[in-house]
């Protein structure tokens, strides 16, 4: 069963556009080849993001689980927001 993580980020009005999208589109790849199925980057607003990403499974989810934590955490505000929130878990139901 896929396993998704979500974290939501807030963004200063001073962030530089090109480089969130640089940034997310580089660090979704990384984690894509680490065997996430696929990542998205979703502006909610022009101050809030989210980051979704999406694993096959959640054994998956565990073994790369300290990286995509290290790469949250090293994420420079200027170029990717600030972490606000982060949330995952099974998928119940997947179309």
């Amino acid at each position: 069963m896929a396993y998704v993580t979500v974290s939501s980020w807030t963004y200063d009005t001073t962030l530089n556009e090109a480089a969130l999208v640089a940034s997310a589109r580089d660090k979704l790849s990384q984690i894509k080849a680490m065997g996430a199925v696929g990542g998205h980057l979703v502006r909610i607003s022009p101050t809030e993001g989210l980051i979704v990403v999406i694993y096959p499974d959640e054994g998956t989810w565990n073994r790369v689980r300290d990286t995509v934590l290290h790469i949250r955490k090293d994420t420079d505000p200027a170029e990717g927001g600030t972490l606000a929130q982060a949330v995952g878990g099974p998928a119940t139901v997947s179309v």
